[in-house]
């Protein structure tokens, strides 16, 4: 019993748990990784490539170049001029190239593809991340920028990025966001389905990919689909700057010059000094982001958990029918003797069997003389023949002929021994006087 009342509330809660967990497993699995070779590479035809993004784009006039290497594609977009660097896995960039975004010239602008807390701190900047959705929606644009609004919804607001620290362009409900930090032009971009193949026919995904890279005249295509390694060298490119350092003065001013050399051209947004405190502050915050198992599913996986938690604790509670352990009690069940001697009279005769019926009848008759004389119940027929004889006056052969004899094969020769066997017992036990019964006293 225990057991089953244990099983009763244990299946259901298991089936919804394994039911919510198999659908998490199956959308972490759906979504794409970076580190596959396809993933908005250029030159892939994959679902989540972007081999048709790279072809509209050389069709628009945009020279397209593609580097495997941050290296190389931060120091070919610092000296090509008017430029787009876009970087589609900015979580396999080693940080120390994140930071040296910020160097750049500010003829470049460097879009990146769905960035994390991580990645913007390592760059340098001060957006805090909300998210991620469960899948990425489209609003509407929002904004007054040509590319949003001529692209109209785009699937770009997984991520969301708060750049209120910043004179920024915000649309699309912060999935899109653009500001400046230091000299360069900064684009975070909250999803990747603008850019992949088997998105580009969704909502205005296509035309807002296209139009978002193609203002500059080229694009340089940072392919990467594996954690980059340290920089072999740790120099900056500013740091020519460094002789600024041998101050004559010794005033309390040289620590806020070492803080930032490019401070002076950005001052609304980001406080270099206190920048990283910010960041820690509001990534300390956000203590669930921490966790590799809380990022792998969206928060209101975990909130649909709990609520079914304390649903299934609730329904346990309701249907509880009482506190301790079960009682045993009798319930009254009422047979009803006359159907059940037809259904076996019924089986009976069904299978001809009319000597089994009467034993059957002569069995029930003795029994209950033997009690009404107070006999053993082990008792023989002859010794029950012999007292009801004595008592009804009959022949001791005739009655025990009537408590243990044989009939013909016939209906009508069965119906008259068991009348004559049922008057005989009423007779004794005193319900009906002899002289009532039918004159069927010898049955031969």
């Amino acid at each position: 019993m225990k057991s089953r009342r244990w099983l009763r509330f244990a299946l259901p809660l298991g089936f919804v748990a394994a039911l919510a967990t198999m659908t998490g497993v199956a959308h972490v699995v759906q979504q794409p990784d970076p580190t596959d070779a396809s993933f908005l590479s250029p030159t892939s035809t994959e679902g989540d490539g972007a081999r048709l993004l790279a072809d509209a784009l050389t069709s628009d006039g945009v020279q397209v170049t593609v580097r495997s290497s941050s290296a190389e594609a931060i120091t070919e977009a610092a000296a090509a001029g008017s430029v787009t660097l876009f970087v589609t896995t900015p979580g396999l960039v080693h940080p120390d190239y994140l930071e040296r975004l910020a160097t750049l010239p500010e003829q470049v602008r460097v879009v990146l593809v769905a960035p994390g807390q991580d990645e913007l701190a390592a760059a340098g900047l001060s957006v805090p991340v909300g998210g991620p959705r469960w899948t990425a929606t489209a609003p509407q644009p929002g904004c007054a920028t040509d590319f949003a609004n001529a692209a109209g919804p785009a699937a770009v607001q997984r991520w969301r990025y708060d750049v209120s620290a910043y004179d920024a362009v915000r649309c699309y409900g912060d999935g899109l966001v653009e500001f400046r930090s230091s000299q360069v032009a900064m684009t975070l971009v909250g999803a990747a389905d603008p850019f992949r193949n088997d998105r580009s026919d969704e909502h205005g995904n296509r035309t807002l990919a296209r139009g978002l890279l193609g203002r500059s005249p080229a694009v340089i295509w940072l392919d990467l689909h594996e954690r980059e390694p340290a920089p072999d060298d740790s120099g900056r490119p500013t740091e020519p700057e460094q002789p600024e350092q041998p101050d004559p003065d010794p005033d309390g001013d040289d620590p806020d010059d070492s803080g930032d050399p490019s401070g002076d051209e950005e001052p609304t947004g980001e406080p270099q000094d206190g920048g990283e405190a910010d960041q820690s502050a509001q990534g300390g915050g956000n203590g669930v982001s921490d966790s590799p198992l809380a990022r792998a599913f969206p928060p209101a996986v975990w909130a649909t958990l709990a609520l079914l938690a304390l649903a299934a604790l609730a329904l346990a509670a309701a249907s509880a029918r009482r506190l301790g352990a079960p009682v045993a009690e009798p319930l009254p069940v009422r047979v009803r003797a006359a159907e059940t001697v037809r259904g076996l009279g019924g089986l009976y005769r069904r299978a001809g069997a009319r000597s089994t019926s009467l034993a059957t009848l002569q069995g029930a008759a003795r029994v209950r003389l033997a009690e009404h004389y107070g006999l053993p119940a082990d008792v023989s027929a002859d010794e029950v023949a012999e007292r009801v004889a004595a008592t009804v006056g009959q022949p001791v052969l005739d009655v025990r002929h009537m408590l243990s004899g044989g009939i013909e094969d016939s209906d009508e020769e069965l119906a008259r021994a068991a009348t004559t066997l049922q008057n005989l017992v009423r007779f004794v036990t005193g319900q009906q006087n002899w002289q009532q019964a039918p004159d069927e006293g010898n049955v031969t």
